[in-house]
């Protein structure tokens, strides 16, 4: 007697997440209103798929659609029915659906039961022996024995890696290079054969194409930014956080046109420093080429030395300074 069912979806995707029943008949799947599951997408056609099911189990068939139905990551043709196994999964568009086939549970006759054999008596003692098998003594020359091997919750703590779904941008079916092949190669073995090539070149286009963006500080990956901090003869050290370098590169153009003038030595440091300092070269008493920095940070937050090597970097060679940093509400 064949076995019942109860059949249902898991649909996830674009924000969606139900468990729809699937009831006996046919079940039509689709964008356009009056479908049993209606999917909105621009990737789905208005009837994309449908499931002809009976308490013992479902078929799907694509209905012809314009982007194809995948089932466990192959794409079905159109107009034939495949049968479908528990825990299958279909995808359409950007959408999944997780086929289950939950058995029905059936009632059984009451009969009189069969009484349970007895227990042979010989894996009792097997048991006992066991634990009673005696540990090697630390001054024995016998070895102690050997750890026993990691148990199956040890060995699935970390999650695998889910390779169900392609790379973002990529297909497990060409999309570019098929194109330039003649109609009667557009077959599902060539499109999945160059699918292969298209993982390995488009990553390298896209590379080319956006190349422009490693050219802004603003956008520039992180790693990046040493290299067009080379344009200016500017190195940074690790007390650089990513945030100030990306300011300065982006004023860099600018403060390198105004190198060695007071305007550019207090713009850097309030990039570094976070606070604006004041910078006198112009008072009375002051030494010629000689300039003082004040600095309205406590010493004990600033690393003294680095901030001399920025101003002396910066500075005409010509002069000498004095940098002044607060301490206990008095300047040194």
């Amino acid at each position: 007697m064949a076995k019942e069912f109860i059949i249902q979806l898991r649909i996830s995707g674009e924000g969606r997440s139900e468990l729809f029943l699937v009831p006996a008949g046919t079940t039509t799947i689709g964008r356009q209103e009056g479908n049993s599951i209606r999917l909105e997408s621009g990737l789905i056609s208005r009837q994309h798929a449908q499931l002809e099911c009976t308490a013992t189990g479902c078929q799907i068939t694509d209905l012809g659609s314009a982007n194809g139905t995948l089932l466990n990551g192959d794409r079905l043709t159109p107009n034939v029915p495949v049968k479908l196994a528990h825990g299958a999964v279909i995808e359409i568009g950007p959408f999944r659906l997780t086929y289950e086939q939950i058995p029905v549970a059936t009632s059984v006759p009451e009969t009189t039961p069969e009484p349970a054999p007895k227990p042979k008596p010989e894996p009792a003692p097997e048991a006992k022996e066991k634990p009673a098998r005696p540990a090697p003594t630390t001054g024995g020359d016998e070895p102690p024995p050997p750890p026993p091997p990691p148990s199956k919750v040890m060995a699935q703590s970390q999650p695998p890696l889910d390779y169900s779904q392609p790379p973002p941008g990529l297909d497990y079916y060409s999309r570019h290079l098929v194109d330039y092949l003649p109609g009667i190669y557009h077959g599902e073995f060539m499109s999945r054969f160059l699918a292969i090539f298209e993982a390995i070149l488009k990553p390298i286009e896209w590379n080319i194409d956006n190349f422009d963006l490693n050219l802004s500080p603003r956008t520039a990956p992180p790693g990046f930014l040493p290299w067009l901090a080379h344009w200016f003869e500017i190195s940074f050290n690790a007390t650089w956080s990513e945030e100030q370098q990306r300011t300065l590169l982006t004023e860099a153009h600018e403060l390198y046109a105004r190198r060695g003038t007071a305007w550019a030595m207090r713009r850097i440091l309030e990039i570094y420093t976070g606070v604006e300092p004041e910078i006198i070269d112009t008072a009375e008493g002051l030494e010629p080429f000689t300039f003082v920095v004040k600095l309205p940070l406590p010493a004990a937050q600033v690393d003294r030395i680095l901030i001399e090597q920025i101003i002396d970097a910066r500075k005409p060679a010509h002069t000498n300074y004095t940098l002044e940093l607060k301490s206990n509400g008095r300047r040194r």
